[in-house]
């Protein structure tokens, strides 16, 4: 039996971690904290954003990400992770 995840309150001493991932109909991230969720958002895409290209789909949930939870990262010090490959460089 597996148990399910429970959201847990921020402590905000410690980094942040923001896991995003985009598909072809949909975006969604995760903020989570010592490995557990603390909060998450999912958001279905337009017509028009199903044709952005994968390097724009995925660059897409990380700035809707940072926009939706700016009050928990833009203070704090936090990871992103993305699968994109092109995206790991985007500070250099």
């Amino acid at each position: 039996m597996t148990e399910a995840s429970v959201l847990c309150h921020p402590d905000f001493s410690k980094a942040f971690k923001i896991s995003c991932d985009a598909s072809g109909v949909g975006i969604g991230g995760v903020l989570s904290q010592k490995g557990h969720p603390v909060a998450f958002f999912s958001e279905k895409l337009n017509s028009a954003k199903q044709k952005y290209s994968t390097y724009d789909k995925e660059f897409y949930v990380i700035v809707r990400a940072l926009h939706y939870w700016q009050y928990y990262v833009f203070l704090n010090e936090f990871v992103l992770y993305s699968d994109h490959q092109v995206l790991r460089y985007i500070q250099s």
